[in-house]
């Protein structure tokens, strides 16, 4: 089933997400690329220019001095929490492991960019996924690694190809024109997301064999979706987009609730590349323009 509009039936009571911009955080010295969480609520962003930084929790916002925890050489694509520390991978292949006491060094694992990195596993330009922190090849497709998914069922890929594999049956579904960008469990139903440098937001349904069926194809964004996040009380899917727009999809119809963007919206001027959602409703959004915004999100 396919939509070609960027919006569907709205459900009985709907009500749109209601944003407000809470704080603009500065310090990068060029494009952010990834936002986590780390277990205290913190807040860590990876950029262009090789900071991986954290950044306080401070009540609903953020302290607007973040601390630089390692430097690489080149731009920092992906970040994640493993629970003992942060990784991050580097744009020159490397994974950068940060100890709990602050030490940090670059394990070489993917040459010509480590685009994706997770407790369990990294992949990148040389299309293989690596267990973590081994750096033993658990499989190899063609293109590049640009996203992860980890389910019951096994471990998907998404590529450059714009394909998504499911490792653990070895079954390749063609998904989207461009890369894959991000996948993910979608909200409240058995199925997966999936969103893509053609600008669309897919669901599928995953069969017994592992392949994947599409369910609904959306026109999202007028450019590549680089993020989703779903909100804490699980009814709304926020997707951001290298056209500097976040849009808000409710979760059970994929209505659109409200899409930010300029003018309305003292919004990102550039590209959005990530975006995290706080247990407190507060979104945090990072992109090309070097700044992160923390958005207000009323969800009642």
């Amino acid at each position: 089933m396919s939509s070609n509009t960027h919006n569907g039936p709205q459900p009985e009571g709907f009500a749109a997400p209601q944003p407000r911009l809470l704080q603009t955080l500065e310090g990068h010295q060029g494009a952010v690329y990834d936002l986590e969480l780390n277990a205290e609520g913190d807040l860590l962003s990876a950029g262009g220019d090789g900071l991986l930084v954290r950044w306080a929790k401070a009540g609903r916002a953020w302290e607007i001095r973040g601390k630089a925890l390692a430097k690489a050489a080149a731009p920092l694509f992906a970040a994640c929490s493993n629970g003992t520390g942060m990784l991050a991978g580097t744009g020159d292949g490397g994974v950068l492991s940060v100890t709990e006491d602050g030490q940090w060094k670059i394990t070489p694992a993917h040459p010509g960019g480590t685009y994706v990195v997770t407790p369990a596993g990294t992949g990148g330009a040389d299309g293989r996924w690596l267990n973590w922190p081994q750096g033993q090849e658990m499989a190899k497709v063609q293109g590049r690694v640009r996203c992860s998914l980890a389910l019951d069922e096994g471990v998907l890929l998404g590529t450059s190809e714009g394909a998504i594999h499911s490792l653990s049956s070895g079954v390749s579904t063609a998904a989207h024109t461009g890369a894959v960008r991000a996948l993910m469990a979608w909200p409240g139903k058995a199925a997966l997301a999936s969103v893509g440098g053609d600008g669309r937001l897919r669901i599928w349904k995953m069969e017994a064999d592992g392949s994947l069926t599409a369910v609904l194809s959306v026109d999202a964004h007028k450019g590549a979706i680089y993020r989703m996040a779903v909100s804490p009380d699980q009814r709304w899917v926020a997707t951001c987009s290298r056209d500097k727009s976040i849009a808000f999809w409710h979760a059970d119809t994929l209505a659109l609730g409200v899409r930010i963007s300029r003018p309305h919206w003292q919004g990102h001027t550039r590209s959005i590349n990530a975006m995290v959602w706080s247990q407190d409703g507060t979104l945090a959004t990072a992109g090309d323009d070097g700044r992160i915004l923390i958005w207000d999100i009323d969800l009642e």
